[in-house]
C-alpha cells in the first residue's frame, strides 16, 4: 500500500479571493514522494481550517513544502520592511510551534552566507553540518551534506522541544527535529530538486513515506 503524503500548496496571487492553487515545485515534490513509494496528495489553500483538516485527516504524513514568507503576525513580529511576499492562505495550512525567524538574512545577520542561489535548483551551492545521533544523521550520515539554497530567512528561536540537528558553515540552523516516536523533521534546503544527483536527498523522502506506512499500518 502507498501511503498518503499531503503536500501543501501556494495560493497565487496571495491572499485573493478565491485563493489559486500555485503550480511552481508542486510536480518535484510530488515525483520526490511517488518515487520514495507514497501516494502524494496537494491539499489546496483555504481561507477556513476545518476543510483542510479535514482533508488532513486522510493522510499517513504531511509534507510542508517550501514557499513565500510566512507572515510575521504568525510568530509575534511587526513586519521588517525587507520581509518578501506572504501568503495567509498558505499560513491556514501550518501549525506553528512557537519558533521566530530572521525575516531577512541579509540585513539582520552579520557575516552570513549567500543563501539565495542563483544557479539551477540541482546546483549545491554551500554544505550543512549534521549532528551525529540525530534522525537525520540516521537518514544521510553525520557530517557534511552539500546542499542548494534558495531562502532570504532563517530560523532564529528554535521551537521548543525541538533541536537543531544541521547548521550552515556560518552558524545559521538548516534542519530541527522533535525527538520521538513521530517522524517530525524539517530541513531548509530542497532534496525534491537533488533527489537526481544524490541518493542522500531522496532517502529524506523514503523515511517520510516509511514512517508514513508505519502509521497506515496502525491505523
Amino acid at each position: 500500500m502507498r501511503p498518503i503524503i499531503a503536500l501543501t500548496c501556494s495560493s497565487d496571487p496571495a491572499g485573493t479571493q478565491p485563493p489559486q492553487v500555485r503550480d511552481h515545485a508542486n510536480q518535484a515534490y510530488s515525483e520526490a514522494v511517488r518515487r520514495a513509494g507514497g501516494a502524494p496528495l496537494l491539499v489546496p489553500p483555504a481561507a477556513e481550517r476545518e476543510p483542510v483538516e479535514a482533508v488532513l485527516a486522510c493522510a499517513h504524513g504531511i509534507l510542508v513544502t517550501g514557499g513565500v514568507d510566512i507572515a510575521p503576525s504568525a510568530y509575534g513580529e511587526e513586519t521588517d520592511p525587507q520581509c518578501g511576499e506572504v501568503d495567509p492562505w498558505r499560513d491556514n495550512l501550518a501549525a506553528f510551534r512557537g519558533g521566530t525567524l530572521y525575516q531577512d538574512i541579509s540585513s539582520q545577520v552579520w557575516n552570513h552566507l549567500e543563501h539565495r542561489q542563483a544557479e539551477p535548483r540541482s546546483a549545491l551551492t554551500h554544505t550543512v553540518q549534521v549532528a551525529s545521533g540525530s534522525l537525520l544523521a540516521q537518514i544521510v550520515g553525520a557530517g557534511e551534506l552539500p546542499v542548494n539554497s534558495f531562502h532570504h530567512q532563517a530560523i532564529k528561536g528554535v521551537p521548543p522541544g525541538f533541536r537543531v540537528v544541521a547548521e550552515a558553515p556560518d552558524g545559521l540552523t538548516e534542519a530541527i527535529e522533535l525527538p520521538g516516536e513521530a517522524f517530525r523533521l524539517g530541513v531548509q534546503w530542497h532534496p525534491e530538486d537533488l533527489i537526481d544527483t544524490d541518493e542522500r536527498h531522496e532517502r529524506l523522502f523514503r523515511a517520510l513515506v516509511e514512517a508514513a506506512r508505519r502509521r497506515a499500518g496502525s491505523a
